[in-house]
């Protein structure tokens, strides 16, 4: 026992070492901008593996679910949305994998999960069966999931450019779909038996990134700070720590994480609102067969339409960085849901009536901005900011639960509905459900949450919102 013990000291010791030597390294002046160039590439090729699917979704459910199993669409799309139940079990693997960043670090996983994300695009571009399709698909929902790039700008940022630096690099990132309906005319040539083609280039350009990061990204400082801490605390003083500081978990975990959210207002407040905020995410997925199926545009109108769909999503993703940090983030939040009320009912009128295809896709651009501009300041600047050093990663690990169990009910109700309905009504459905979703979300923020604007994140503890009996 005593052997397992010094073993594990000289293991701690060893690191403690390597750790104090990285945070002594000395960037120069200009690493931080060639750190955002780097995790501005990496969120592209994040950005293009968490759309293609949707971008795609009436393309693969018609060969995969009507060609090959002689489906009707609502029935193949019925089907899709059961078996994407089966990477569930996997997707809990989260609730093991996310926190590991909170003991070994950032960079590791930063580079792991590029390289994996852009594997599972590179499986889907080699899919000619179901089970080679799902396998891609898994793997890079899996790992899109994480968003380690937005750690990374989180913890390397000011408070004063916090949400700035992060709304600039995901604009930009966002911009970077664009290769997207590049790729659908040069490649694809807008013929829909070709679609596998598109994603390709994209697999190619993330394995490149994958290596860049590992060469020349840095640990964040935060992180390394926080380590060092821990790793000179003796097993003797980490036994006479409180009951308090014990439950806490000092070097993170989901269930110390669900456990210290629920017991601060704060955090209990932003489960609330992530709840109704998931049940429009829907929306977000299906727009491709709202517009293929739903409205029968062409292959062509829909290029088009995806032209337009990369500005739309990030002018409003910029937007909110701005209004984030000049308003703050509750004022961002209800700005925000309302934009993406208001984006997506254009959407489906512009589709529906057969308006110009620029002006739909610069809508459902407009609306995606603005939605994922609220989800990530509430699941990714809200929940980080309002959460200690030792637990961020692990309580944003909640925000993706949330994710999938509100998004999965939804999905539930909607595999019910889907093979009755015609397909033309699919857009006036899914509609429905976003509708209420961001009144609940706006309702909730105004009157429950605290705003976090300005904090510095090495000192938050979670309990400065407790004593308030209104939003700030």
């Amino acid at each position: 026992m005593e052997t397992k013990l010094e073993k594990a000291l000289q293991r701690e010791q060893s690191e403690l070492r390597r750790r104090e030597k990285q945070l002594s390294a000395r960037g120069n002046q200009f690493y931080m901008v060639y750190l955002l160039m780097i995790l501005a590439l990496i969120y592209i090729t994040d950005e293009i593996a968490s759309t293609i699917g949707i971008q795609f979704q009436s393309n693969i459910i018609n060969e995969f679910y009507v060609q090959k199993m002689g489906l009707t669409y609502g029935e193949g799309m019925s089907l899709s949305s059961a078996l994407s139940f089966i990477s569930y079990p996997i997707t809990v693997l989260i609730v093991f994998y996310r926190p590991l960043a909170d003991k070994f670090g950032r960079k590791p996983f930063l580079v792991i999960n590029t390289f994996s994300m852009e594997l599972g695009l590179f499986l889907v571009y080699l899919s000619d069966n179901l089970v080679v399709y799902l396998l891609g698909s898994t793997m890079m929902s899996f790992m899109v999931s994480h968003d380690m790039q937005c750690v990374y700008i989180l913890e390397c940022s000011s408070e004063k450019t916090r949400a700035r630096n992060y709304a600039l690099v995901k604009s930009v990132a966002i911009l970077g779909t664009l290769l997207v309906p590049l790729l659908r005319e040069t490649l694809m040539h807008n013929q829909s038996e070709r679609w596998h083609l598109v994603f390709l280039i994209p697999a190619i350009i993330g394995f490149s990134m994958s290596l860049i990061a590992l060469m020349f990204a840095r640990e964040t400082n935060t992180f390394l700070v926080k380590r060092i801490a821990y790793l000179k605390t003796t097993p003797e003083e980490r036994k006479r720590q409180s009951a308090e500081e014990a439950s806490k978990n000092a070097q993170g975990g989901i269930i110390p994480a669900v456990k210290f959210a629920f017991r601060h207002r704060q955090l209990r407040s932003l489960i609330i609102a992530c709840c109704f905020f998931y049940l429009a995410s829907l929306a977000t997925a299906t727009y491709n067969t709202v517009m293929k199926e739903s409205a029968q545009m062409t292959e062509a109108a829909i290029t088009q339409a995806l032209y337009l769909y990369p500005v739309g999503n990030a002018l409003m993703t910029f937007i909110t960085g701005l209004v984030s940090d000049k308003f703050g983030r509750k004022v961002t939040i209800i700005t925000m849901s309302c934009s993406a009320l208001v984006c997506y009912s254009v959407f489906i009128a512009s589709s529906m009536l057969g308006w110009t295809p620029w002006l739909t896709g610069f809508a459902i651009g407009g609306f995606m901005g603005s939605y994922w501009g609220v989800g990530d300041t509430i699941g990714g600047i809200m929940f980080s900011e309002s959460s200690p050093t030792n637990l961020r990663s692990s309580v944003t690990v909640i925000n993706t639960l949330l994710n999938g169990i509100i998004g999965g009910l939804a999905t539930v109700f909607t595999m019910i509905l889907l093979p009755i309905i015609p397909k033309e009504m699919f857009g006036y459905m899914y509609l429905s459900l976003m509708v209420p979703g961001l009144i609940g979300t706006i309702l909730v923020m105004w009157k429950c949450v605290g705003e976090t604007k300005g904090l510095d994140l090495t000192k938050v503890t979670g309990a400065e919102w407790d004593k308030k009996r209104s939003a700030s």
